[in-house]
């Protein structure tokens, strides 16, 4: 497929930023054996194909490979043939995972639930495969998300690591799209040709993340730099003006 220059450019812009964090918070070494876990969507695939492309120039040795878990409960299936296709491309070995336990709908959310037995899984398969590393898609706006909501339901002032150790150093969690952007990576996937399939979970509209992205939206209307400014609040934090 053939890029122009101003895509071309735009592309190494955001392999930087994933570079850089991966400096930054050491989230890559030598002989580390990685499970990317991939749902389908932008960011994952996004995650994948970085970190595919910089392995080819990068001089430690490490391997990478990829897992998709479908649950058979929830109704929003990803085509596993595309994404096996899309891994070999890449050079990069593909496993399916398919669970039958089934979702909940009680006292909390059925994404709670599908996104912890997902969770489960994953680990279990890292855990039998030796796998020391496990690196997920979540990006910046992800983190904003996540520290409004623990915010605004669960009082306190909290989102997710960057790079955090699991089971007493069974293996990392690590999240090297941190620096980057959902806008960004919705631009980088359309450049490279990934086209996610669409996602018509019927539990979707039930899912107070997405009302929570509304929310953040107006932040942005009022500042322009609102966005950069609660990431940098993060790591900017005054107690002596906190209670």
């Amino acid at each position: 497929m053939k890029i122009n220059k101003s895509d071309k450019k735009f592309i190494e812009k955001i392999r930087t930023k994933v570079r850089q964090a991966i400096d930054d918070y050491r989230l890559i070494d030598e002989g580390d054996h990685i499970l990317v876990g991939v749902s389908g969507g932008k960011d994952s695939m996004a995650l994948l194909d970085i970190l595919a492309n910089r392995k080819k120039s990068y001089s430690h040795h490490y391997t990478i490979s990829a897992v998709h878990i479908q649950l058979t409960d929830v109704p929003y299936h990803t085509d596993a043939t595309y994404l096996s296709n899309f891994c070999q491309e890449r050079a990069i070995d593909f496993h399916l995972i398919t669970d039958d336990t089934p979702i909940i709908t009680g006292d909390k959310q059925p994404c709670f639930y599908c996104a912890w037995n997902r969770r489960r899984l994953l680990f279990e398969f890292a855990v039998q495969n030796n796998y020391n590393k496990i690196a997920l898609g979540h990006h910046k706006d992800d983190l904003i998300e996540t520290w409004l909501m623990n915010v605004l339901q669960h009082g306190e002032t909290s989102a997710f690591p960057v790079k955090i150790s699991m089971f007493d150093g069974a293996f990392e969690i690590i999240r090297p799209l941190i620096y980057s952007s959902d806008k960004e990576l919705q631009r980088y996937i359309d450049i490279i040709g990934y086209k996610p399939l669409p996602y018509d979970c019927k539990y979707a509209e039930t899912n107070r993340r997405e009302k929570i992205k509304d929310i953040i939206k107006t932040f942005y209307q009022i500042h322009p730099d609102a966005k950069e400014n609660i990431f940098k609040a993060m790591k900017n934090i005054d107690f002596k003006h906190l209670p």
